[in-house]
């Protein structure tokens, strides 16, 4: 709320500048005028500094333009005591070299620093987006899998709608790395999370990589039977990459293991039953076969 009233606050700042600088360097004048100050150059100097470093040169020029008009007036003016024009001429000319000089100093050191405050805003999104992808799938970490979990679970205790979690196993992943290498295996997994990201592309869902060669998928707000059609949309999906699964595989191509759970979130359960819940649906699926989805059921638990 804060950041976003800041913002705010700072575009009507940028739209309004050059009226900004105007009103700020008529106010410094007239209280040079009012209190009667001596030396109206340093105080006017001043605004000019400060017009230029908010709002750039261009800014900076109208509070220089008003600077040196009054400066002019004041010098060349007849309740000025020095009566020598000449005199009053070098000085006019003085504070208006000085004020182009200041205007172009200001406005460069200005301009770049707004480019280094840039660059550093840009590479601290870029790390805090680093910071929550996996590095070799490109899709969401556990981090931010585990972030994500904790508020759609607050969401859905508020709302009180669904939670879905949808775990997913490459089926005998070490047989793969065995078989073909450890560089392979990474290439795999980045082929099974792209499948899975493209079997979620439009339907508001997030997947995020487990670890090792686990992934996961939470969908919020919709029935089992939705869940059941999404993980075995991402199962179908995976097979039919063709991946050469490997020696000792009973499948020609790289399969998965889905464990599905769907919760409503109550106070008297957490979101770490969920992901049990799901994990035990997983392991269901692994022991009948592989390459299957599985939903969870308690009582089969209990067995």
């Amino acid at each position: 709320m804060l950041k976003s009233t800041y913002r705010v606050s700072e575009n009507i700042v940028q739209k309004h500048i050059y009226i900004i600088s105007a009103v700020v360097t008529i106010f410094v004048i007239a209280f040079n005028v009012y209190f009667n100050i001596s030396t109206p150059a340093v105080m006017c100097l001043i605004a000019v500094v400060f017009t230029t470093f908010v709002g750039g040169i261009l800014s900076g020029s109208i509070s220089g333009v008003l600077t040196i008009l009054y400066c002019g007036y004041y010098f060349s003016g007849p309740g000025y005591s020095l009566n020598d024009t000449s005199q009053n001429l070098y000085k006019i000319v003085i504070i208006s070299f000085a004020t182009i000089v200041v205007i172009l100093l200001v406005g460069i050191l200005s301009q770049q620093l707004k480019n280094k405050i840039e660059v550093l805003e840009k590479a601290n999104k870029q790390l805090i987006l680093f910071s929550a992808l996996d590095w070799l799938t490109g899709i969401a970490n556990r981090r931010s899998f585990d972030e994500l979990l904790d508020k759609e679970w607050e969401r859905g205790l508020s709302e009180q709608i669904s939670v879905a979690l949808i775990l997913i196993d490459v089926d005998f992943f070490k047989n793969y790395n065995d078989s073909y290498g450890h560089q392979a295996g990474d290439e795999c997994l980045r082929h099974v999370a792209a499948a899975i990201i493209g079997q979620l592309s439009g339907r508001g869902n997030f997947a995020a990589r487990y670890g090792g060669e686990e992934f996961v998928v939470v969908i919020s707000g919709t029935s089992i039977d939705e869940a059941i059609k999404v993980g075995e949309d991402i199962r179908s999906a995976v097979e039919e990459l063709r991946i050469p699964s490997g020696v000792g595989n009973k499948h020609p191509y790289v399969t998965i293991s889905v464990g599905i759970n769907s919760v409503i979130p109550s106070e008297q359960m957490s979101s770490d039953e969920l992901v049990r819940s799901a994990d035990f649906a997983l392991y269901q699926a692994k022991t009948s076969g592989r390459n299957m989805v599985k939903v969870y059921n308690k009582v089969f638990e209990n067995t």
